[in-house]
């Protein structure tokens, strides 16, 4: 048996001509606008002579919308190769094969699909201009009955927005986001979806928002058998949050909406009243009704020993200390 040396591999830097990649673009691009422009013309002429013979022309239609697809889809794709400089020419084409996908071909996943990278290749240029095609494409899903795929796309604005800090809009990308997870069947999403909402709506300063949004999350997780156990835990963060918030607004001790909150996740889950989630909230208030700080800080030890408090958390927690602090100077 004979052996043969093969001879190296070279390799070689490939150099991608941008502009040459651009002008297949749009070379591209204007053949699929030619193809729409007949597309329609024959639409149209169909329309207006109301030929006896309109049920034998919608194949030929149907063909001539799929080639407009397929050039606008490789034209924005030539596009895309070429550059940054081209991103934007990039998402237009997607998006006129979305268009197209839409109306001409009544195919919801399709224009979704096409929306989505239009979306995503506009990101990098204008992510407000983004959002548009995001939400295209969630209403295409959404007429397609893809809820959790239009769900991901409204948790990636959701994400998007909360890395510009732009709160607000995330808080209400997450909340359309649960919805829909939840139109999806997709609880544990939809309940991971929730929480985030609820988190921001306390980062932004609206702390009550926060705290009924978590004592609903509560309520939600107490009719699903396999979340019950969570219950002490997310009404443990309604009830600090609630607790720091009204201390905030008011310097009297007025324990109403908390006890009411209580009450609430008692019939809830009845073990409740037993956790040491409820002690801790318990220790909480009678550390500030006796201006006791050194009990608040033993409590705070011994319990985030065992379960660690997010940055949210520890927020609430320093205001409740303040409000110790200020009501022992006053006394």
């Amino acid at each position: 048996m004979s052996f043969f040396k093969t001879k190296p591999t070279e390799l070689r830097a490939v150099s991608t001509n941008h502009e040459e990649y651009a002008e297949k673009g749009r070379r591209l691009l204007r053949l699929a606008e030619e193809v729409g422009t007949r597309n329609g013309s024959r639409t149209s002429r169909l329309r207006d002579e109301e030929s006896d013979f309109i049920h034998s022309y919608p194949s030929e239609l149907d063909l001539q919308a799929r080639q407009e697809i397929k050039l606008a889809v490789q034209a924005a794709e030539h596009f895309r190769i070429a550059g940054e400089h081209f991103w934007f020419e990039s998402a237009s084409a997607y998006a006129l094969a979305a268009a197209t996908a839409m109306e001409a071909l009544k195919d919801p996943t399709k224009a979704a699909e096409l929306f989505t990278e239009a979306a995503i290749v506009m990101e990098k240029v204008d992510s407000n201009f983004a959002d548009e095609y995001y939400r295209r494409a969630i209403s295409q899903h959404c007429d397609a009955s893809q809820y959790n795929a239009g769900a991901m796309l409204e948790e990636r604005m959701a994400n998007n927005h909360a890395r510009k800090k732009d709160f607000e809009a995330s808080i209400e990308e997450y909340q359309r986001a649960s919805k829909l997870y939840a139109a999806g069947d997709k609880h544990d999403s939809a309940d991971r979806t929730k929480d985030r909402a609820a988190y921001f709506l306390g980062k932004v300063g609206r702390v009550q928002d926060a705290a009924f949004s978590y004592q609903r999350h509560a309520t939600h997780q107490a009719r699903q058998n396999t979340k019950k156990f969570n219950v002490p835990h997310v009404s443990l963060r309604a009830g600090v949050l609630l607790l720091s918030d009204c201390l905030r607004r008011s310097p009297e001790l007025d324990y109403s909406e908390m006890r009411k909150m209580m009450e609430e996740t008692y019939l809830l889950d009845c073990r409740f009243e037993e956790s040491r989630e409820h002690a801790f909230l318990v220790d909480l208030m009678q550390c500030v009704a006796h201006r006791d700080l050194d009990k608040f800080a033993d409590a705070l030890f011994s319990f985030d020993s065992l379960s660690e408090f997010d940055d949210l958390m520890l927020e609430a927690l320093e205001g409740i200390k303040n409000a110790i602090v200020d009501r022992s100077n006053k006394s």
